[in-house]
């Protein structure tokens, strides 16, 4: 199991886009400078007034699919 962390930096506005159908994925570099697409609906239960902000660890299975995103204190 693959695991890499993301500094997210989202905007309420760009996060809002998401709804609008604008937006489906989020891409970001990992701090060690992997760049990563994801769904962006797996962020959505981090989604606060500002939008997406702060670290975030990422946990893959062997086949990269997606399993969890933990924010990171």
């Amino acid at each position: 199991m693959a695991k890499i962390v993301l500094n997210v930096a989202l905007s309420a506005l760009k996060y809002e886009a998401m709804y609008a159908g604008v937006a489906k994925n989020l891409v970001a570099s990992s701090v060690d400078g992997r760049k990563v697409q994801l769904p962006l609906s797996a962020f959505q239960r981090f989604v606060i007034h500002q939008g997406i902000h702060g670290f975030f660890e990422v946990e893959f299975d062997d086949s990269n699919k997606l399993i969890n995103v933990t924010r990171v204190q």
